[in-house]
């Protein structure tokens, strides 16, 4: 556990064991405590940490771009002195993922309910206004009641109060900022052949991101899919063995 000097902000991090790096980056609106019931293999060093604005780390007072949480990884990593990780990232962490393989050395990527290019803003207008208004928890139940999330998360109170649990340890105004940034990311599609490392991604199968599945396929050469039935986008909550399962038979 320490903090990390990272590109003129302050990071959070935690790292278990010792061996070959994992690093996992989590979702918006998410901390380290996202991984708290995923288990990796005790054969690596795993390290885990907040992004810009959330949990511990740093709240700049300013939008936070994809580029910009690329380089507080990579400050974290220069810190922590990890070379050629291998990145697990969560929804708006796999563009981070994605984004930090394109210029930096990796070895691995593990890709979670990926997207390729910034989500349509018009319900992340109404995700900002509400968590403004009204906190963080108000803005899980909003989502909960516009059936953005599955049954599987819903319907399982251990998975449920995990997310409102991440969900407390961060400040509304870093999610805004984090969401601003999440919807200025660029399209990535036409970078997807560059990678030349192998790649995994992870959808659970009721995860509207599902839908980037298809680009994936014909754009990353060296892919492999895992699809968990029956959970949406938090597998991380909803399957978390299941998750650990895929992560670390490819890992």
């Amino acid at each position: 556990m320490g903090i990390a000097p990272a590109n003129s902000i302050r990071i959070f991090f935690r790292e278990f064991g010792e061996g070959e790096p994992v690093v996992l980056i989590h979702h918006l609106g998410g901390t380290h405590n996202s991984w708290r019931e995923v288990s990796l293999r005790t054969d690596k060093r795993v390290i885990t940490y907040d992004l810009r604005g959330h949990g511990r780390s740093s709240v700049p007072m300013t939008e936070y771009l994809i580029e910009d949480h690329r380089e507080d990884l990579r400050g974290l990593l220069e810190f922590l002195d990890v070379e050629d990780p291998i990145l697990v990232g969560h929804s708006i962490g796999s563009l981070i993922a994605l984004d930090y393989a394109l210029k930096y050395s990796v070895k691995k990527l593990v890709l979670i309910g990926a997207l390729v290019s910034a989500p349509n803003p018009e319900p992340y207008e109404r995700y900002m206004d509400v968590a403004m208004r009204l906190g963080m928890i108000a803005l899980a139940e909003y989502r909960k009641n516009l059936g953005d999330f599955s049954e599987a998360l819903i319907k399982n109170a251990r998975a449920w109060n995990n997310l409102l649990s991440v969900y407390s340890e961060n400040s509304p105004l870093g999610y805004k900022y984090a969401t601003l940034g999440l919807l200025k990311a660029r399209n990535y599609v036409n970078d997807l052949e560059r990678l030349d490392v192998p790649v995994k991604v992870i959808y659970g199968s009721q995860d509207k991101l599902i839908a980037n599945l298809e680009t994936l396929r014909q754009r990353v050469r060296k892919l492999s899919v895992a699809v968990i039935e029956g959970v949406g986008h938090f597998v991380n909550f909803e399957a978390p063995e299941r998750l650990s399962e895929e992560i670390n038979g490819f890992v």
